[in-house]
């Protein structure tokens, strides 16, 4: 399978991950499209580009930090659910980086 086609499909595996609490929280289609997205293009991102972390702390680092846009926008006014999706995105941020070392950089 082609290395984009793994990074894709980690991603979508982030983002329903991510997407079920929100679903099941009756939230709208748009926030749950765009945190699809988000995940989608991340796991790319992680997959291509060479950073000099471990990939787990590139996740990390990178999942925390597009995942603040988000966050600000869908839940600026209430403080704890803006906190538990920056928390959120830090933990699956390093999951994927990791599976994108393990499954699709590493030769096998």
């Amino acid at each position: 399978m082609h290395k984009i086609v793994k990074s894709l499909l980690l991603g979508l595996a982030a983002g329903i991950l991510n997407a079920i609490p929100m679903a099941l929280l009756n939230t709208e289609w748009e926030p749950i499209v765009a945190i699809i997205l988000h995940w989608l293009g991340l796991a790319v991102l992680l997959s291509y580009a060479r950073f000099p972390l471990n990939h787990w702390a590139a996740g990390m680092l990178f999942g925390g930090l597009t995942a603040l846009p988000l966050a600000v926008l869908m839940h600026s006014g209430i403080p704890i659910i803006f906190l538990q999706d920056i928390v959120f995105a830090l933990i699956l941020g390093g999951f994927l980086g990791y599976s994108t070392d393990k499954f699709i950089n590493t030769p096998h």
